[in-house]
């Protein structure tokens, strides 16, 4: 890429991040975006096919690494719980580490994509967890664990209480170390009821 299209692209880049950032893919405007960058619209194209083709760039690397958390994630899982448990402390760091190398994927993603294809993110998350902790009760109940019988809407329930109190980090723009803290009071508010629903307390 020649060095003045590379440079008007990082440019580009920055303004409509900015401009997702301050009113949401809905109210974004194209027309601001290529005034803050000197270029007309019609040059924005020359970069960018629409403006779902802009959010798209500012969130798939966010999108792509945490599909391959997910798969490691589920890769890991078993109903042996000599050796594997959700509610370990090693998983808590780990996780406020990834979203805040993530943090503005996420931020986007979480508070500025209605409007979007992305505007169901979190919705699309907690089914994604529901089935998982499904799956992981099965695992445990084939292993004898006495896991307790829930319906399809307590299920949705306990998974939807989870995503949404991790992501209020990201919501409420918590420093690193404020994120630390919230998943330490995550684990004290949550945990007991879990692990008595999984048949492990």
């Amino acid at each position: 890429m020649p060095k003045g299209k590379a440079s008007t692209t990082a440019k580009i880049v920055q303004c409509m991040k900015e401009e997702f950032m301050t009113f949401g893919y809905e109210k974004a405007s194209l027309n601001r975006v290529s005034a803050k960058v000197g270029i007309t619209t019609a040059g924005l194209y020359k970069h960018f096919r629409n403006k779902e083709d802009m959010f798209f760039y500012l969130v798939k690397d966010t999108l792509e690494d945490f599909a391959r958390l997910q798969e490691e994630s589920s890769s890991q899982m078993s109903g042996d719980v000599a050796v594997y448990s959700p509610f370990r402390e090693e998983y808590m760091i780990p996780l406020v580490d990834f979203i805040y190398d993530h943090y503005e994927g996420f931020k986007l993603l979480l508070c500025c994509s209605e409007g979007s294809r992305y505007g169901s993110f979190e919705e699309d998350l907690i089914e994604s967890e529901t089935e998982s902790n499904k799956l992981y009760a099965q695992m445990l109940m084939q292993t004898g664990v006495p896991v307790k019988s829930l319906t399809d809407m307590e299920w949705h329930l306990l998974s939807t209480e989870y995503i949404h109190a991790v992501f209020e980090m990201v919501r409420h723009d918590l420093s690193k170390e404020e994120a630390y803290r919230h998943m330490e009071f995550i684990k004290t508010l949550m945990y007991p009821g879990w692990k008595k629903i999984f048949g492990l307390s």
